[in-house]
């Protein structure tokens, strides 16, 4: 297991992250495969090196606004024997992909921001 080296940043608690990342990043690593949610945490975890991890107060409501709005859906039945209701697997739809597309070019928007704003300490 890769562990980052955090930074307090003195009184400042720097966060890089834009709001609303979490959702292109989602239906980024569903586009790979099915995956429940604690996985896509773990996933972004290791992704990071260890520098971010989504609680789960900020992933599941995510992924319930990406259900509700089509771009997501559950696969599979489960059910557990007992009938028992256990989590299922989200994947993509076609909405997720057609969407994910259009970040693309968000993406390198991004990273090209990101790339300006280290000209000011480097």
């Amino acid at each position: 297991m890769h562990h980052g080296h955090h930074c307090d940043c003195g009184p400042f608690r720097i966060n890089f992250l834009p709001q609303g990342i979490l959702k292109p990043l989602i239906l980024r690593l569903l586009a790979e495969r099915p995956m429940h949610g604690y996985v896509i945490m773990e996933q972004i975890f290791e992704r990071t090196g260890g520098s971010w991890r989504p609680t789960p107060a900020s992933m599941y409501p995510t992924l319930a606004w990406l259900e509700e709005r089509g771009y997501i859906t559950e696969t599979g039945t489960g059910d557990r024997p007992g009938g028992e209701k256990a989590p299922r697997p989200y994947a993509l739809t076609p909405k997720g992909h057609s969407a994910l597309k259009n970040y693309e070019g968000f993406h390198d928007e991004w990273t090209e921001s990101l790339s300006r704003m280290r000209n000011l300490w480097w």
